[in-house]
Protein backbone atom coordinates (compact mmCIF):
# COMPACT_ATOMS: atom_id res chain seq x y z
CA UNK A 1 0.00 0.00 0.00
CA UNK A 2 2.85 2.47 0.95
CA UNK A 3 4.83 1.60 -2.27
CA UNK A 4 1.28 1.98 -4.47
CA UNK A 5 1.24 5.20 -2.46
CA UNK A 6 4.65 6.29 -3.34
CA UNK A 7 4.16 5.78 -7.00
CA UNK A 8 1.43 7.79 -7.26
CA UNK A 9 2.96 10.68 -5.39
CA UNK A 10 6.22 10.18 -7.78
CA UNK A 11 3.96 10.26 -10.53
CA UNK A 12 2.04 13.39 -9.22
CA UNK A 13 5.64 15.25 -9.08
CA UNK A 14 6.81 14.55 -12.67
CA UNK A 15 3.44 16.30 -14.18
CA UNK A 16 4.01 19.26 -12.28
CA UNK A 17 7.42 19.08 -12.93
CA UNK A 18 6.69 18.69 -16.53
CA UNK A 19 3.83 21.77 -16.45
CA UNK A 20 6.42 24.01 -14.82
CA UNK A 21 8.85 23.17 -17.66
CA UNK A 22 6.21 24.05 -20.01
CA UNK A 23 4.79 27.49 -18.42
CA UNK A 24 8.48 28.70 -18.47
CA UNK A 25 9.22 27.56 -22.01
CA UNK A 26 6.06 29.28 -22.81
CA UNK A 27 6.91 32.47 -20.89
CA UNK A 28 10.75 32.16 -22.55
CA UNK A 29 8.74 32.48 -26.12
CA UNK A 30 7.16 35.94 -24.80
CA UNK A 31 4.04 34.30 -23.58
CA UNK A 32 2.31 36.45 -21.03
CA UNK A 33 1.85 34.41 -17.30
CA UNK A 34 -1.67 33.73 -18.26
CA UNK A 35 -0.65 32.51 -21.67
CA UNK A 36 1.74 30.44 -19.48
CA UNK A 37 -0.40 29.17 -17.78
CA UNK A 38 -2.91 27.95 -19.76
CA UNK A 39 0.13 26.59 -22.11
CA UNK A 40 1.03 24.45 -19.25
CA UNK A 41 -2.28 23.44 -18.32
CA UNK A 42 -2.75 25.26 -14.87
CA UNK A 43 -4.36 28.37 -13.68
CA UNK A 44 -2.47 31.81 -12.81
CA UNK A 45 -3.31 30.71 -8.90
CA UNK A 46 -1.44 27.75 -9.23
CA UNK A 47 1.70 29.08 -11.16
CA UNK A 48 2.12 32.00 -8.48
CA UNK A 49 2.30 29.51 -5.61
CA UNK A 50 4.69 27.76 -7.44
CA UNK A 51 6.84 30.76 -7.22
CA UNK A 52 5.83 31.03 -3.49
CA UNK A 53 6.89 28.05 -2.58
CA UNK A 54 9.73 26.94 -4.58
CA UNK A 55 12.99 29.62 -4.59
CA UNK A 56 14.47 27.17 -7.65
CA UNK A 57 11.32 28.09 -10.02
CA UNK A 58 10.90 31.37 -8.82
CA UNK A 59 14.43 31.86 -10.28
CA UNK A 60 13.43 30.43 -13.17
CA UNK A 61 10.71 32.83 -13.71
CA UNK A 62 12.27 35.04 -13.48
CA UNK A 63 15.02 34.54 -15.99
CA UNK A 64 12.17 33.21 -18.65
CA UNK A 65 10.43 36.64 -17.82
CA UNK A 66 13.99 38.32 -19.01
CA UNK A 67 14.45 36.03 -22.00
CA UNK A 68 10.88 36.69 -22.86
CA UNK A 69 10.96 39.99 -22.78
CA UNK A 70 14.39 40.57 -24.61
CA UNK A 71 12.98 38.21 -27.60
CA UNK A 72 9.88 40.59 -27.39
CA UNK A 73 12.44 43.78 -27.99
CA UNK A 74 14.21 41.77 -31.07
CA UNK A 75 11.30 41.34 -32.62
CA UNK A 76 9.34 44.81 -32.12
CA UNK A 77 13.04 46.55 -32.87
CA UNK A 78 12.74 44.54 -36.21
CA UNK A 79 9.27 45.48 -37.22
CA UNK A 80 10.22 49.06 -36.29
CA UNK A 81 13.31 49.02 -38.54
CA UNK A 82 13.14 46.59 -41.32
CA UNK A 83 8.92 46.43 -41.32
CA UNK A 84 6.64 43.66 -41.88
CA UNK A 85 5.38 43.04 -44.87
CA UNK A 86 1.26 44.08 -45.04
CA UNK A 87 -1.10 43.12 -47.84
CA UNK A 88 -2.02 45.48 -50.32
CA UNK A 89 -6.25 46.09 -49.97
CA UNK A 90 -7.61 47.63 -53.04
CA UNK A 91 -11.98 48.24 -53.22
CA UNK A 92 -11.80 45.75 -50.37
CA UNK A 93 -9.75 42.80 -51.69
CA UNK A 94 -6.33 41.82 -51.86
CA UNK A 95 -4.15 42.91 -55.07
CA UNK A 96 -2.84 39.83 -57.23
CA UNK A 97 0.59 39.84 -58.48
CA UNK A 98 0.70 38.85 -62.41
CA UNK A 99 3.65 36.88 -64.14
CA UNK A 100 5.45 39.00 -67.25
CA UNK A 101 6.53 38.01 -70.26
CA UNK A 102 10.63 38.47 -70.69
CA UNK A 103 9.39 41.44 -73.08
CA UNK A 104 7.82 42.91 -69.67
CA UNK A 105 4.25 42.33 -70.87
CA UNK A 106 1.89 40.52 -69.00
CA UNK A 107 1.30 36.94 -69.77
CA UNK A 108 -1.92 35.90 -70.58
CA UNK A 109 -4.42 32.77 -71.15
CA UNK A 110 -7.10 31.88 -72.68
CA UNK A 111 -9.82 30.34 -70.94
CA UNK A 112 -13.58 29.13 -71.24
CA UNK A 113 -16.03 31.46 -68.78
CA UNK A 114 -19.77 31.61 -69.15
CA UNK A 115 -20.89 34.80 -69.88
CA UNK A 116 -23.50 37.28 -68.13
CA UNK A 117 -26.14 35.07 -70.26
CA UNK A 118 -24.41 32.05 -69.06
CA UNK A 119 -22.89 31.41 -72.68
CA UNK A 120 -19.72 29.79 -72.56
CA UNK A 121 -17.08 32.39 -73.89
CA UNK A 122 -13.37 32.30 -74.26
CA UNK A 123 -11.43 34.84 -72.67
CA UNK A 124 -7.86 36.40 -72.16
CA UNK A 125 -6.84 36.34 -68.41
CA UNK A 126 -3.61 37.59 -66.96
CA UNK A 127 -1.63 34.85 -65.11
CA UNK A 128 -1.30 35.31 -61.86
CA UNK A 129 1.48 34.69 -59.90
CA UNK A 130 2.05 31.32 -57.61
CA UNK A 131 4.08 31.58 -54.42
CA UNK A 132 7.03 28.54 -53.62
CA UNK A 133 4.16 26.46 -52.10
CA UNK A 134 1.89 26.99 -55.00
CA UNK A 135 -0.72 29.09 -53.38
CA UNK A 136 -1.50 32.94 -55.19
CA UNK A 137 0.43 35.55 -54.93
CA UNK A 138 -1.10 39.07 -53.65
CA UNK A 139 1.24 42.22 -53.69
CA UNK A 140 2.44 42.78 -50.45
CA UNK A 141 4.06 46.32 -49.44
CA UNK A 142 7.08 46.41 -45.91
CA UNK A 143 5.96 48.77 -43.72
CA UNK A 144 7.67 49.87 -40.72
CA UNK A 145 6.39 51.16 -37.20
CA UNK A 146 7.13 54.62 -36.54
CA UNK A 147 5.09 53.43 -32.90
CA UNK A 148 7.33 50.54 -32.10
CA UNK A 149 10.36 52.53 -33.08
CA UNK A 150 9.39 55.70 -30.65
CA UNK A 151 8.53 53.35 -27.90
CA UNK A 152 12.15 51.73 -28.58
CA UNK A 153 13.84 55.29 -28.95
CA UNK A 154 11.94 56.18 -25.20
CA UNK A 155 13.15 52.99 -23.62
CA UNK A 156 16.74 53.41 -24.79
CA UNK A 157 17.16 57.68 -24.18
CA UNK A 158 14.30 58.32 -21.79
CA UNK A 159 15.76 62.37 -21.39
CA UNK A 160 15.82 62.71 -25.29
CA UNK A 161 12.77 61.27 -26.54
CA UNK A 162 10.74 61.63 -23.21
CA UNK A 163 7.02 63.93 -23.40
CA UNK A 164 7.53 66.81 -22.51
CA UNK A 165 4.07 67.52 -20.92
CA UNK A 166 5.53 64.80 -18.14
CA UNK A 167 8.44 67.51 -16.98
CA UNK A 168 7.85 67.76 -13.43
CA UNK A 169 7.26 71.48 -12.14
CA UNK A 170 7.00 70.86 -8.53
CA UNK A 171 9.66 70.50 -5.71
CA UNK A 172 9.28 68.25 -3.10
CA UNK A 173 5.70 67.64 -4.15
CA UNK A 174 4.98 71.06 -4.09
CA UNK A 175 4.60 74.04 -6.74
CA UNK A 176 7.62 76.08 -7.71
CA UNK A 177 7.41 79.53 -6.82
CA UNK A 178 7.10 82.27 -9.23
CA UNK A 179 10.28 83.54 -10.44
CA UNK A 180 10.35 87.19 -10.47
CA UNK A 181 13.03 88.80 -12.81
CA UNK A 182 13.53 92.59 -12.84
CA UNK A 183 10.99 94.27 -14.91
CA UNK A 184 8.03 91.51 -14.32
CA UNK A 185 7.64 88.27 -13.55
CA UNK A 186 8.71 85.15 -14.75
CA UNK A 187 6.14 82.86 -15.38
CA UNK A 188 6.80 78.96 -14.83
CA UNK A 189 4.30 76.35 -15.57
CA UNK A 190 2.86 74.39 -12.83
CA UNK A 191 2.76 77.20 -10.39
CA UNK A 192 -0.08 76.46 -7.87
CA UNK A 193 -3.61 78.21 -8.82
CA UNK A 194 -4.24 80.34 -5.60
CA UNK A 195 -4.74 83.93 -6.71
CA UNK A 196 -4.15 85.54 -3.45
CA UNK A 197 -0.81 83.40 -3.23
CA UNK A 198 0.36 84.39 -6.36
CA UNK A 199 -0.39 88.06 -6.58
CA UNK A 200 1.69 88.09 -2.99
CA UNK A 201 4.34 86.55 -4.40
CA UNK A 202 4.38 88.73 -7.41
CA UNK A 203 4.46 91.99 -4.55
CA UNK A 204 7.10 90.71 -2.70
CA UNK A 205 9.22 89.89 -5.58
CA UNK A 206 8.69 93.38 -7.13
CA UNK A 207 11.77 95.58 -7.27
CA UNK A 208 11.33 98.39 -4.48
Amino acid sequence: MGRRAATKATTEKELMDLAKVAFLCAMADGASIGESAAEAGVNRATVYRWRDSDAEFAVAWDDALEAGTELLEKVATRRAVHGVEEPVIYQGQLTPVYEHNPDGTLRMVESEEPNEQGVMVRVRKPVQARNPDGSPKFLTINRPSDTLMIFLLKARRPNTYRERGSIDHTSGGKPLAPAVAAGGVLVVPGLAMDAAAWSKAVQEGQPQ
